[in-house]
Protein backbone atom coordinates (compact mmCIF):
# COMPACT_ATOMS: atom_id res chain seq x y z
CA UNK A 1 0.00 0.00 0.00
CA UNK A 2 2.85 2.52 1.03
CA UNK A 3 4.66 1.89 -2.88
CA UNK A 4 1.21 2.61 -4.36
CA UNK A 5 1.09 6.00 -2.21
CA UNK A 6 4.82 7.08 -3.30
CA UNK A 7 4.25 5.99 -6.84
CA UNK A 8 0.82 8.38 -6.77
CA UNK A 9 2.70 11.09 -5.19
CA UNK A 10 5.52 11.01 -7.44
CA UNK A 11 2.84 11.64 -10.52
CA UNK A 12 1.09 14.22 -8.45
CA UNK A 13 4.95 16.21 -7.88
CA UNK A 14 5.41 15.57 -11.35
CA UNK A 15 2.82 16.91 -12.94
CA UNK A 16 2.75 19.83 -10.05
CA UNK A 17 6.08 21.16 -11.16
CA UNK A 18 5.59 21.09 -14.63
CA UNK A 19 2.32 23.30 -14.23
CA UNK A 20 4.80 25.85 -12.30
CA UNK A 21 7.03 25.25 -15.47
CA UNK A 22 5.26 25.72 -17.90
CA UNK A 23 6.48 22.76 -19.46
CA UNK A 24 3.36 19.48 -20.21
CA UNK A 25 4.10 15.91 -19.25
CA UNK A 26 1.97 12.99 -20.00
CA UNK A 27 1.72 10.96 -17.04
CA UNK A 28 -0.38 7.68 -17.44
CA UNK A 29 -3.79 7.56 -15.64
CA UNK A 30 -3.90 5.01 -12.72
CA UNK A 31 -5.83 2.25 -13.58
CA UNK A 32 -9.67 1.72 -11.82
CA UNK A 33 -8.51 -0.78 -9.18
CA UNK A 34 -5.20 1.82 -8.10
CA UNK A 35 -8.02 4.65 -8.23
CA UNK A 36 -10.28 2.71 -5.54
CA UNK A 37 -7.15 2.44 -3.76
CA UNK A 38 -5.92 5.76 -3.69
CA UNK A 39 -9.76 6.47 -2.56
CA UNK A 40 -9.15 3.90 0.19
CA UNK A 41 -5.92 5.61 1.12
CA UNK A 42 -6.98 9.10 1.36
CA UNK A 43 -9.89 7.92 3.38
CA UNK A 44 -7.53 6.62 6.53
CA UNK A 45 -6.62 10.01 7.91
CA UNK A 46 -2.83 8.98 9.29
CA UNK A 47 -2.15 7.57 5.66
CA UNK A 48 -3.41 11.23 4.43
CA UNK A 49 -1.99 13.01 6.59
CA UNK A 50 1.57 10.63 5.56
CA UNK A 51 0.82 11.55 1.54
CA UNK A 52 0.60 15.37 2.53
CA UNK A 53 4.41 14.89 4.48
CA UNK A 54 5.87 13.10 1.30
CA UNK A 55 6.01 16.51 -0.85
CA UNK A 56 8.38 18.12 1.78
CA UNK A 57 10.55 15.69 2.67
CA UNK A 58 11.18 14.65 -1.46
CA UNK A 59 11.93 18.32 -1.91
CA UNK A 60 14.08 18.75 1.27
CA UNK A 61 17.23 19.32 -0.76
CA UNK A 62 20.50 21.75 -0.61
CA UNK A 63 20.16 24.29 -4.14
CA UNK A 64 23.67 24.94 -4.10
CA UNK A 65 27.21 23.16 -2.64
CA UNK A 66 29.11 23.26 0.52
CA UNK A 67 31.96 25.73 0.04
CA UNK A 68 34.94 24.23 1.71
CA UNK A 69 35.27 27.36 3.38
CA UNK A 70 31.79 26.70 4.85
CA UNK A 71 32.94 23.09 5.52
CA UNK A 72 36.38 24.17 7.71
CA UNK A 73 34.66 26.73 9.47
CA UNK A 74 32.07 24.11 10.59
CA UNK A 75 34.72 21.75 11.32
CA UNK A 76 37.15 24.39 12.84
CA UNK A 77 35.96 23.47 16.31
CA UNK A 78 36.12 19.45 15.78
CA UNK A 79 40.05 19.15 15.87
CA UNK A 80 41.94 16.54 17.84
CA UNK A 81 41.89 16.91 21.44
CA UNK A 82 45.18 16.16 23.37
CA UNK A 83 45.86 12.95 25.47
CA UNK A 84 46.13 13.76 29.69
CA UNK A 85 46.58 10.32 30.63
CA UNK A 86 49.95 9.36 29.47
CA UNK A 87 52.00 7.19 31.87
CA UNK A 88 55.32 5.25 31.94
CA UNK A 89 55.26 1.81 31.81
CA UNK A 90 56.50 0.26 34.91
CA UNK A 91 57.75 -3.04 33.09
CA UNK A 92 60.39 -1.05 30.11
CA UNK A 93 59.60 2.72 30.72
CA UNK A 94 58.39 3.42 27.40
CA UNK A 95 55.26 6.29 27.15
CA UNK A 96 52.10 4.47 27.34
CA UNK A 97 48.20 4.93 27.80
CA UNK A 98 47.21 4.74 31.55
CA UNK A 99 44.71 1.61 31.86
CA UNK A 100 46.13 0.58 28.56
CA UNK A 101 48.74 -2.48 27.75
CA UNK A 102 52.37 -0.88 26.59
CA UNK A 103 52.62 -1.50 23.22
CA UNK A 104 56.45 -2.50 23.29
CA UNK A 105 56.02 -4.92 26.03
CA UNK A 106 53.40 -6.74 24.12
CA UNK A 107 55.33 -6.69 21.32
CA UNK A 108 57.62 -8.44 22.77
CA UNK A 109 55.10 -10.87 24.63
CA UNK A 110 53.89 -11.49 21.69
CA UNK A 111 57.30 -12.59 19.18
CA UNK A 112 58.49 -14.57 21.91
CA UNK A 113 54.89 -16.37 22.03
CA UNK A 114 54.86 -16.79 17.98
CA UNK A 115 58.49 -17.87 18.06
CA UNK A 116 57.76 -20.99 20.99
CA UNK A 117 55.14 -21.81 18.57
CA UNK A 118 56.92 -22.15 15.46
CA UNK A 119 58.90 -24.29 17.89
CA UNK A 120 56.87 -26.60 18.93
CA UNK A 121 55.10 -26.82 15.22
CA UNK A 122 52.27 -25.79 13.10
CA UNK A 123 49.77 -28.31 14.52
CA UNK A 124 49.33 -26.75 18.10
CA UNK A 125 47.74 -23.35 18.40
CA UNK A 126 48.15 -21.50 22.22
Amino acid sequence: MASLALSLTRTFTRSTWASFSGLTVNVPAPSGSALRLAERLSALPSLRTLLELFPPIVLAVPKKKTSPSRKRMRSANKGLKDKTNIVNCPGCGAPKRSHHVCPQCFSEINRAWKASQREVGPGISM
